[in-house]
Order: structure tokens, then C-alpha cells, then sequence
């Protein structure tokens, strides 16, 4: 056989299996790219879920503290308003 139709016949083969490998392997690809999003977007949901509950805890431990520090700043300034009451009673 000629080696110039040996050589084409093989660029076509090459090119239809291309051709067809492209064809089968795109929406594969696509669908294999979907389900890598969706369990990425899972796990950070996941994830996002354990640090907004690690930041509420938080906030309602601050705010325990703060109303302990109100209500211990009230006693203090009531403690300190009385003797002064005392004093101006007695003048």
C-alpha cells in the first residue's frame, strides 16, 4: 500500500476519535464538575454551620458576662451614693 494513504487514513482515525472522545467526555466532564461543586458547597455549608454556632455560643457567653458586669456595676454605684446620702441628711 501507499504510505501517503496509510497516513491519511490514520490522521482520519485520529481526528474522528478525537471527535468522538470530545463528544463522550464533555457532558461527563460537566456532570463530574456539577457533583465536585455540590459536595464542596456541602461541606462548606457544613462548616459554616459549626462556626456560626461556635459564634453564637460565643456572643451569649459575652452577653452573660456583660449583664454579670452591669448588674455588679449598679450594686458598686448604689454602695457609693449612700454614704454621700447619709452625709447630706445629716448637715
Amino acid at each position: 500500500m501507499d504510505p501517503m494513504a496509510i497516513a491519511g487514513m490514520i490522521f482520519t482515525l485520529i481526528v474522528l476519535v478525537m471527535i468522538g472522545g470530545f463528544i463522550l467526555l464533555f457532558p461527563l466532564s460537566r456532570q463530574l464538575a456539577q457533583l465536585m461543586q455540590q459536595r464542596l458547597a456541602k461541606g462548606e455549608t457544613a462548616d459554616q454551620d459549626a462556626r456560626i454556632e461556635s459564634l453564637a455560643r460565643a456572643v451569649e457567653s459575652l452577653n452573660e458576662e456583660v449583664g454579670r458586669l452591669a448588674e455588679r456595676q449598679e450594686f458598686t454605684e448604689r454602695l457609693l451614693e449612700r454614704p454621700r446620702a447619709e452625709k447630706d441628711d445629716t448637715r
